[in-house]
């Protein structure tokens, strides 16, 4: 009954501040005005728009097949790829404010002069984040039905009623400030787990009771070569992911987005040292017989955990931490999803359509998209991280290879710019279904994409008058 009275109580907060947050304009709902001030609250609603159910339930329990490797792994190359996103942060704030830019594919569009890259990288947009929610709504189910008891249909319905009243109400303003609320969730969940199963385990001594083989870097029940894969690939998509990316465009000037990148770190390395750890430290606290059944499907171990483990009342902040993590990236993923389709692709095909009517298609296309994405997710018999680690590789690889060039080399074109964005997609694609699996898509469509870029790039003619903003010169 704790839980249930803390979901709807929790509920009526986001809605409440959803709906103080609101604004009437188009870039009030999907940029909050450039006018967020606060560096914490950018840097800690990064981290929540990053990691989602998906880390919650997906990362907790893969560690329980993948072993050390998915511990060391994930956690190094988020930290790593944290660190070098909020250094180059400045000169993407920079660029954003000086082309006016709204959403990424417009940034891109502006800084290559290319309307069809623009919505060429949109549509891409909008089939992979609407398959990237997929394993969200999976895991928010999952938890719906693991800690209050519904069934895992009516985990979606919930999942789905609440974030479509999040994002209508609020955009982007009611995203950032619940996105730092639902981090600092977020992470205390990450570490009341993480110190419940030590505890449990008897403190240090429970690393005695972990079998060799799971602590072994060589790989449990998968390959570490495949682990490695997946590992870079979802964090990669701390660099160019175009829902993390808006955060910092959201941002007032240069001195937040470079305090900013102080919090964003920090809470991404203790979010994920925590949470990747849980599944080879439930081999130091349960039976075989516990496990058992989680061998098969590893999302289910984490509301386990937190049934079993912490006292009464302690698993309601689970609860909340897990559905935070949800919140904060779908409704993050459905705000560029849907601009992607209407400021993007509707205003390239109609640039007539006023601010007034692409704000209201905004909102109507966004629960649209939620709606498809839900009933996609009532039957997933795949796991979360493989469906996360392609969808959002690809999305990062696509806007990764541009983006970085774009920001540091004057030389790149526009027919590099669309030559990069097809071969990244084309040969992750092809790659999935024919390569060798212990090589991850996402390495080929790096290597694809950034050749594609070089090539179509010097074979053209130099752009003339392009010059990459400095942001110490932008205000």
């Amino acid at each position: 009954m704790i839980n249930e009275l803390l979901l709807v109580a929790y509920v009526a907060f986001i809605v409440l501040l959803s709906y103080k947050l609101r604004q009437g304009t188009f870039t009030g709902f999907v940029l909050s005005d450039r006018n967020v001030a606060y560096p914490a609250v950018i840097g800690i609603a990064f981290t929540a728009a990053y990691f989602s159910a998906a880390s919650f339930l997906g990362g907790g329990g893969y560690g329980l097949i993948a072993g050390m490797p998915w511990v060391v792994y994930g956690t190094f190359f988020h930290v790593a790829f944290a660190c070098l996103a909020w250094l180059i942060a400045g000169k993407i704030w920079a660029m954003a404010k000086q082309y006016d830019a709204k959403t990424v594919p417009q940034l891109l569009e502006k800084r290559y002069n290319s309307p069809t890259g623009k919505v060429i990288l949109a549509a891409i947009m909008l089939l992979l984040y609407t398959v990237y929610l997929v394993p969200i709504f999976k895991g928010c189910a999952t938890l719906f039905q693991g800690l209050i008891g519904v069934s895992y249909l009516q985990g979606l319905m919930v999942a789905v009623a609440i974030v479509a009243i999040y994002y209508v109400v609020g955009g982007l303003p009611a995203i950032i400030w619940m996105g730092f609320i639902q981090g600092i969730l977020m992470l205390a969940g990450a570490v009341l787990l993480y110190g419940g199963l030590f505890s449990a385990g008897g403190g240090l001594e429970i690393w005695q009771h972990i079998p060799a083989s799971v602590l072994s870097m060589e790989g449990f029940n998968v390959p570490w070569q495949k682990t490695l894969g997946m590992a870079f690939s979802i964090s990669l998509g701390l660099l160019a992911l175009p829902d993390l990316l808006i955060m910092i465009f959201s941002a007032k000037d240069r001195r937040v987005v470079r305090f900013a990148g102080i919090f964003g770190p920090i809470s991404i390395a203790v979010y994920a040292l925590c949470i990747f750890s849980l599944g080879i430290l439930a081999y130091g606290v349960l039976g075989s017989e516990q496990l058992a059944p989680f061998l098969k499907n590893p999302d289910g171990l984490v509301p386990f955990l937190a049934g079993t483990l912490l006292p009464p009342g302690f698993d309601a902040v689970i609860l909340l931490a897990a559905i935070a993590a949800a919140m904060s990236t779908m409704s993050a993923i459905v705000l560029v999803t849907t601009t992607s389709l209407t400021s993007d692709i509707l205003r390239y095909l109609h640039p007539e359509i006023s601010d007034k009517k692409t704000l209201l298609l905004t909102r109507v296309v966004g629960v649209t998209i939620l709606m498809i994405a839900a009933i996609s997710a009532i039957d997933v018999p795949q796991q979360i991280v493989p469906l996360v680690s392609v969808s959002m590789g690809v999305i990062a690889c696509c806007v990764f290879v541009p983006l970085i060039f774009g920001l540091y080399w004057d030389r790149g074109t526009q027919t590099g710019f669309i030559a990069s964005l097809l071969a990244s997609f084309l040969s992750v694609v092809v790659w999935n279904f024919y390569g060798n699996p212990l090589i991850h898509p996402v390495f080929i469509g790096l290597i694809c994409g950034t050749v594609a870029y070089m090539v179509g790039s010097l074979a053209t003619r130099r752009p003339a008058g392009v010059k990459i903003p400095d942001p110490r010169k932008v205000a």
